[in-house]
């Protein structure tokens, strides 16, 4: 009976208190919701990418080693070098039709500037399948085709819709998940077919073969490719492993997952100080009545519990809040990876985890809460119930100093991801994917097995081994372009330091001509000269002048190491040499960058913005006429910027949707702290602001001093903010990506939004906000100080 009766006076008191300081309490539950909700949504976001490409993953089959090859197929040494490994559960050779670009029309829309390897394909026969939306392998019917559902909102397609591929006409039957080619990051698509139209269009294309294996559990993907290049089997063409088909998958939600945690590290970063200062506030006002309550006999253990009691139930209500936002903020957040990857099943099991990880936040919160209790208990008797003016002061500096770092840690949440995403989709960027910062770029196929292909008249191109110097010689008589290069991928094999023999792919050409981005050292320009990527540099533990053996068939020579540079394009892991390095080894691919004169193209499309109506079209017209000319002479062509847009697309809306989410919260969390603290600023004054009406002093320049002094240390708190944001997240930013083979990177910030947009919207809400907050200045009766309130 005894414990009832505390637990009544105990739930009395703590009822009667959230009432009495309602808005200490809102403001304290605000705060652990938002960190709840940040916490909560970044598990049921990464824990729903992972489950959505998992379980796509193992419906699909997917291989865990796949080699890309265009040439000749001896499938016979293929069987024997799978009956010679016991690792290898399961193989098989799948076969992709490339049709040219600008020979497909989805619905409306040619595909002709589209940057992706497009090709037909069928079923696959043991693994690898391509799936419908319902996760099932659809039954193709001739004249049917499945397209890649990334195209469905890119061209607005649906079903009944028509595909022209080369001379032949397909109806759109549905849409296709490929857990192999699903990501914009893949440079290929697959379109499904029936088998007999593949062979009614076979001669239309160039036919690369996909040779892909399911190994046991516990085959190491990197030493059973290691296997295979030593068997001398085809590899003319990339290769890829199971962890890097999931990590390109992974990449674009990924990213934004990866914000909105650094987002909810900061946010909780910020409940901590303001929940922990509310607190001491809330001390501070109470001295008296805790002193009182000492005194007549009552334990400090029994105070604190009072105290921490209501916290409990604050951050219960506010874990449930934070864990709902959370669950209604995870549909809009998702609905690009339900649309690649499949609608994840929110089961019980991830409702269970994402709770935890909001109780996780409202836990360190409590313990923070907790500490600050026990902190307060170190004063006397006399101490609480005699408090001196100078805390008081004490505690008016700190309120402003949070105001002003609760400022700059929104800020930091502003700039880091828009900078991130205006570097991301900046033109400079491409010098961090292994590339030079040219305008055009064209990709030739080596090793074409076919004479001839149709060009958009219809007119037949001959294809051979002379496509890229044909392409180059036109290139070179063209008055309208300022320089050009000509880049050869060759892939072979290489020894390091250590003596251990490693794959690698190298690019070679002139690359002082559009150089990429150097973390140390320069581009090659000797054949015994080689610059490596920043996670080749990490994987082979060479530096700057150390030494990389290259294996031919007859011989093997060494090259130096001169430079190491970013490249986050096929794994991250490549190389550059100069021109004659591997000479007698075939190409891969080769690829031409191109950059126009400024009085040309470059002026009449890069300046377009500038030009209206008709003037417009007719440059961006004349410089299409342009690349298809050079589509005719068998390259396909596209603009450097649409590569990096197509390429990182959906990487960059997820950014751009992270960044507006960590914005918005930003500025509300300015906006509630800045309110809220002026609030209590006035209340803590109030006796003061009494006695200065009581003087004489006007509402109105009492509003001013206080407003100046909220504003002033606002604007001190955006200037750190761009600051830190700036510096201290491109450091950020940096380490991450480096982990892609990203080195030496910086930020490309928008300045006029970074120095005048952002500051002038947070400096403008956060002025409401402390005219909302001073706004009790009012309501404060000049007779108060006479009556004794404090």
């Amino acid at each position: 009976m005894t414990g009832i009766l505390k637990y009544g006076v105990r739930k009395t008191l703590v009822w009667n208190d959230i009432r009495r300081s309602r808005m200490l309490a809102v403001a304290t539950m605000i705060f652990m919701a938002v960190s709840a909700m940040f916490m909560a949504l970044t598990v049921l976001l990464g824990i729903s990418l992972l489950h959505s490409i998992n379980t796509l993953m193992e419906q699909a089959r997917t291989p865990d080693f796949l080699q890309m090859h265009t040439g000749d197929l001896d499938e016979k040494s293929l069987q024997e070098f799978a009956d010679d490994h016991a690792q290898i559960r399961n193989w098989q050779v799948s076969r992709l039709l490339n049709l040219e670009n600008a020979a497909i029309m989805l619905g409306n829309y040619s595909l002709a500037d589209n940057t992706q390897d497009n090709g037909l394909c069928v079923q696959g026969q043991n693994f690898d399948y391509l799936l419908d939306l319902e996760g099932m392998m659809p039954e193709v019917r001739p004249g049917e085709v499945y397209v890649p559902v990334c195209y469905r909102a890119m061209y607005q397609l649906k079903k009944g819709d028509l595909m022209q591929a080369g001379s032949r006409e397909f109806m759109i039957a549905g849409f296709i998940r490929d857990a192999q080619m699903n990501s914009m990051m893949a440079s290929s698509k697959r379109f499904l077919i029936h088998p007999k139209d593949y062979e009614t269009v076979r001669e239309q294309g160039q036919e690369e073969y996909l040779i892909e294996f399911l190994l046991e559990e516990g085959t190491k993907s990197s030493e059973f490719g290691t296997a295979y290049t030593e068997s001398g089997l085809p590899a003319n063409g990339p290769m890829i492993t199971k962890p890097l088909i999931r990590m390109m998958n992974a990449l674009s939600d990924g990213t934004m997952i990866a914000v909105i945690f650094l987002v909810s590290m900061v946010i909780l970063l910020i409940s901590l100080l303001c929940i922990q200062f509310i607190l001491r506030l809330q001390l501070e006002k109470e001295r008296q009545e805790t002193g009182m309550l000492r005194a007549l006999g009552f334990r400090k253990k029994r105070i604190r519990q009072l105290y921490f009691t209501k916290y409990i139930l604050l951050s219960v209500c506010g874990a449930t809040t934070g864990f709902l936002l959370a669950c209604l903020l995870c549909g809009p957040l998702t609905r690009q990876m339900q649309e690649l990857y499949g609608a994840p099943r929110f089961s019980w099991k991830l409702g269970i985890l994402s709770f935890l990880a909001a109780f996780a936040v409202e836990t360190i919160l409590l313990l923070s809460v907790l500490h600050t209790l026990k902190k307060s208990e170190g004063l006397t008797i006399l101490e609480a119930l005699f408090p001196g003016q100078v805390q008081k002061k004490r505690d008016t500096r700190r309120q402003y100093l949070l105001i002003s770092f609760v400022t700059t840690a929104c800020m930091f949440l502003v700039f880091v991801p828009k900078n991130l995403h205006s570097t991301l989709s900046s033109s400079e960027f491409v010098t961090h994917m292994g590339i030079g910062n040219a305008e055009i770029r064209m990709d030739v196929r080596e090793n074409q097995d076919w004479d001839t292909e149709a060009d958009q008249n219809g007119e037949m191109t001959e294809l051979d081994e002379t496509t890229v110097p044909r392409i180059a010689a036109a290139l070179a008589a063209d008055p309208k372009v300022e320089r050009y290069v000509v880049l050869q991928t060759k892939t072979g094999r290489v020894e390091l330091p250590n003596g251990t023999l490693c794959d690698l792919k190298v690019e070679t050409g002139d690359h002082t001509v559009f150089p990429v981005s150097y973390q140390a050292g320069r581009p090659p320009e000797l054949e015994t000269e080689l610059a490596v990527s920043v996670l080749c540099a990490e994987e082979f533990d060479v530096t700057i002048g150390d030494t990389l053996t290259l294996q031919n068939e007859d011989r093997a020579f060494a090259c130096t190491v001169c430079g190491i540079y970013s490249d986050i394009t096929n794994g991250g892991k490549t190389a550059k040499g100069a021109f004659g390095l591997w000479e007698e080894r075939p190409a891969a691919w080769s690829v031409l960058y191109v950059t126009l004169k400024e009085d040309g193209q470059k002026e009449n499309v890069y300046k377009a913005e500038a030009l209206e109506g008709n003037t417009r079209k007719a440059a961006t017209s004349e410089r299409k006429q342009w690349m298809q000319a050079y589509q005719r002479l068998g390259a396909e062509v596209t603009e450097v910027e649409t590569y990096v847009q197509e390429t990182y697309g959906q990487t960059l809306k997820e950014i751009r949707l992270a960044a507006d989410v960590a914005g918005s919260t930003a500025i509300f969390i300015i906006f509630v702290v800045a309110a809220l603290f002026m609030r209590l600023l006035v209340e803590q004054n109030r006796y003061d602001i009494s006695l200065q009406k009581a003087l004489g002093f006007s509402t109105g320049s009492i509003r001013r001093v206080y407003m100046k002094k909220g504003i002033l240390f606002i604007a001190m708190g955006i200037a750190a903010g761009i600051v830190t944001g700036n510096l201290l997240g491109e450091k950020l930013c940096g380490r991450v990506l480096q982990s892609f083979g990203a080195g030496n990177f910086r930020f490309v910030v928008q300045w006029e939004q970074a120095l005048l947009f952002y500051p002038s919207v947070v400096l403008l809400t956060a002025g409401i906000a402390v005219w909302i907050g001073i706004a009790e200045i009012e309501r404060v009766r000049a007779f108060e100080c006479c009556i004794g309130k404090t």
